[in-house]
């Protein structure tokens, strides 16, 4: 029957290869090609093959149809074989015939019949189990099945295929800044998913929201942190310079010294949609995962108030405004605000202030001056005073449902591993033929010794042999 023929033929392990060869070709394509690039940019740039690249969607050969297709079969056939390979493990976990024990190359004579008591007790003084007897047979064992163990790992890859499958097709990131107290909501379904496009070239209908996946953030605290480091103060004449230059005049660092970031710290709340709260924190290099979610520090966003003739304006840092009387316009580096960790061991806290640079019209940039806030400064000879700063936490955060079973087959997957190289596994087959006893050691795993059993075995028929003398 076809059923049976298509069964056949992803239960071969040819099919794995042939699928795997297939796969290596889109991997080949992916390390030529820059991926997740835009094929315009790509234009730009001076690629070639233009007409093939958006034909087979090269820039993003790993989401591709073709490529989500072929790690599905891959997936069907992994799964076929699996539950085949259970099928016949079931049947390898019974001993081997009779027959083939004695007409093993392997098989060792080991002494006379009588003293068979002697060695089982050996056997189970070593923690050797008796796992099954027959006339003139008995076999024992110990330790892990390999065979479980390696079934193990292999089903780790099925799931880990999975995972990846569910990254490719429904994770997504997006962005988010959060101000004090004031609840920024974000979800956990998009519109934008892969899975969702596909469903939307099939012409069916995607719903625009899911509120049951909507989650809201709130800022409890959003901390600045920096390094104390060095600042040389280099002089401004051009003599000075060339003295320095030359070295007749020292370079020496300033008292104060220069603020490098040493980390950005979020403190959060989280609102579940079923109403629950959970405390959350997360800084640079450190996100936080809940679910599926993970949050990421980005950077922060910083506003404040700009006082100038008794008019009051919002400005945002790093962002160009203007100073009513002054042509040109002005632009501000971040705030420096927080805490700081000095040379010596000791902490302080940063009086909040940014440098501040104008841009004459047609001209490049050029820094004036220091400008801390709360203090009113003269800005070419208008009074200017910045105050009230705002600070606001940027964080990404991605989705990603497949991020748990791609966890789960990692574990798995080395785990098995680990005990299947690292454990040890012993079959002991004794047959007793005639006045003689035979034994047949099979062993896996690193740690499995099977001289070791042998001479125990050994010395067991040794012993009988000194308490009758």
């Amino acid at each position: 029957m076809a059923s049976n023929r298509l069964y056949n033929t992803f239960s071969s392990l040819k099919t794995s290869v042939v699928i795997l060869a297939a796969m290596s070709v889109f991997y080949i394509l992916g390390t030529i090609f820059p991926q997740g690039g835009d094929v315009g940019d790509y234009m730009k740039a001076g690629g070639k093959y233009i007409t093939i690249v958006k034909a087979f969607s090269l820039l993003n050969i790993f989401t591709s149809p073709l490529f989500l297709m072929l790690s599905m079969l891959l997936s069907a056939n992994l799964v076929i074989c699996i539950y085949e390979r259970f099928k016949m493990m079931k049947a390898r976990a019974k001993v081997i015939p009779l027959e083939s024990i004695m007409n093993n190359p392997n098989l060792i004579e080991i002494g006379k019949g009588e003293y068979s008591n002697t060695i089982f007790s050996r056997l189970k003084g070593m923690r050797f189990r008796l796992i099954e007897e027959g006339e003139g047979y008995y076999v024992f064992g110990k330790g892990l099945p390999y065979w479980w163990l390696s079934w193990i790992y292999h089903l780790g890859i099925v799931v880990a295929i999975i995972g990846f499958l569910l990254t490719a097709l429904m994770s997504f990131e997006k962005e988010a800044t959060l101000y004090k107290d004031t609840p920024e909501k974000i979800s956990l379904y998009s519109q934008e998913t892969r899975l969702n496009e596909y469903l939307k070239k099939l012409g069916l209908n995607i719903p625009k929201e899911d509120k049951s996946k909507e989650y809201f953030l709130i800022l409890k605290d959003f901390k600045t942190e920096y390094y104390q480091s060095l600042k040389f103060e280099y002089p401004k004449e051009k003599l000075s310079r060339l003295a320095t230059v030359i070295g007749w005049r020292p370079i020496e660092p300033s008292k104060e010294g220069g603020l490098s970031p040493k980390m950005w710290k979020t403190a959060l709340e989280l609102k579940t949609p079923d109403n629950k709260t959970k405390e959350a924190s997360l800084w640079v290099n450190h996100p936080f995962r809940y679910r599926g979610l993970t949050l990421y520090q980005m950077g922060f966003e910083q506003k404040m108030s700009m006082v100038v003739a008794g008019r009051t304006v919002e400005i945002n840092s790093m962002e160009q405004f203007e100073i009513p009387g002054i042509k040109g316009k002005f632009i501000t580096s971040p705030v420096k605000t927080g805490k700081v960790f000095k040379k010596d061991g000791t902490e302080d806290n940063v009086k909040p202030f940014f440098d501040l640079s104008y841009i004459p019209e047609g001209k490049k940039k050029e820094k004036l001056k220091e400008v801390y806030l709360g203090r009113q400064e003269d800005i070419r000879g208008v009074k200017v005073l910045f105050r009230n700063l705002k600070e606001g936490s940027s964080l990404s955060y991605r989705v990603d449902p497949g991020v748990p079973l791609i966890g789960i087959s990692t574990l798995l997957v080395f785990l098995g591993l680990l005990v299947r190289c690292l454990g040890y596994w012993y079959r002991v087959y004794i047959v007793i033929k005639g006045r003689k006893i035979f034994t047949l050691i099979s062993t896996r795993g690193l740690f499995a010794n099977k001289d070791r059993i042998l001479k125990n075995i050994l010395n067991s028929e040794r012993n009988v042999l000194l308490d009758k003398h």
